[in-house]
């Protein structure tokens, strides 16, 4: 005999009440609790199915909501939920027809635009991507992360302008986001405002000190203001940081060569090669070391 709808709702309010409070156990017990009862129970499936992803198991948590949508279709949450699970399984365009999919059942999902954005990013399909950042924004205007977004994908389309706009809205909601700070002072660099652009990274280092790529772009900035010492002294700490990098040394020969200094630029370039092979080698390996059959 299934159990009565009331207690069944009783047990997933418990269960979610666990959720919040980080207690996953306990709320798997309350979700199964439901699902030994009643099999079918759509919103069982569908929390089980956020923690499966909660936990990295993406394949499980897909077939899981898939299980909610089938006893109960409609669903934005779950098409949505099996987008994000597809997306960490780097199938884009899967997670782009699941987040489609999601506002079919809800047209003012908001998450569902935020997320679909980024996958029409992914692709390349900015001006679509940008559509459905701008809806996004208009359901909840208060997210830094959608500004943001929407900032990269305007300086994607070429419009410098109109993504700094975008950058000082995300400030104006976080004003410590750090890659929004990098990103910004990428941009003013693009218009040649150098001064603005140099405080912008120095701004993005502040708050993540061991941004390496944030050092490197520092440091062209000011091999390109001429100011090579401190260019060789910012590129020498992005080194510092991250010494595999090979944009780092390639960054470094350059300066190094800026200052004259060719014997050392050369053996900066020989080392950034260096690593960028063992970059390949690394990458070919990993592809070739699959199980094989038995």
């Amino acid at each position: 005999m299934n159990a009565a709808p009331t207690e069944a709702a009783k047990l997933i309010q418990q269960g979610l009440t666990h959720h919040r409070q980080g207690q996953v156990a306990l709320a798997m017990d309350r979700y199964t609790q439901v699902l030994r009862n009643d099999p079918t129970n759509a919103d069982a499936l569908y929390y089980i199915a956020v923690v499966a992803c909660q936990e990295g198991q993406f394949g499980q948590g897909i077939e899981l909501a898939r299980r909610s949508l089938s006893f109960r279709g409609g669903q934005a949450r779950a098409h949505n939920l099996i987008g994000q699970a597809l997306h960490r399984q780097d199938d884009i365009k899967g997670a782009l027809e699941a987040f489609d999919r999601a506002l079919e059942c809800d047209v003012d999902f908001y998450e569902a635009y935020a997320n679909r954005a980024n996958m029409l990013s992914a692709l390349g399909r900015h001006t679509e991507a940008l559509s459905s950042f701008e809806r996004a924004i208009a359901l909840k205007p208060g997210q830094a992360d959608d500004w943001s977004n929407r900032g990269l994908t305007l300086m994607r389309l070429g419009r410098v302008d109109d993504a700094i706009e975008s950058y000082d809205r995300a400030l104006e909601i976080d004003a410590d986001f750090a890659i929004v700070h990098f990103n910004r002072a990428s941009a003013l660099q693009q218009q040649g405002k150098r001064e603005e652009a140099l405080a912008g990274f120095d701004r993005a280092l502040e708050l993540a000190p061991e941004a390496g790529h944030a050092h490197i772009a520092r440091a062209m900035l000011l091999k390109d203001m001429g100011r090579l010492e401190d260019a060789l002294e910012s590129v020498e700490r992005a080194i510092a940081i991250q010494p595999e990098l090979p944009d780092a040394h390639k960054a470094k020969a350059t300066v190094l060569l800026a200052l004259g200094r060719e014997d050392e630029a050369q053996a900066a370039r020989e080392q950034a090669a260096a690593l960028e092979k063992k970059k390949a080698e690394a990458a070919e390996n990993a592809e070739g070391d699959e199980p094989s059959a038995n």
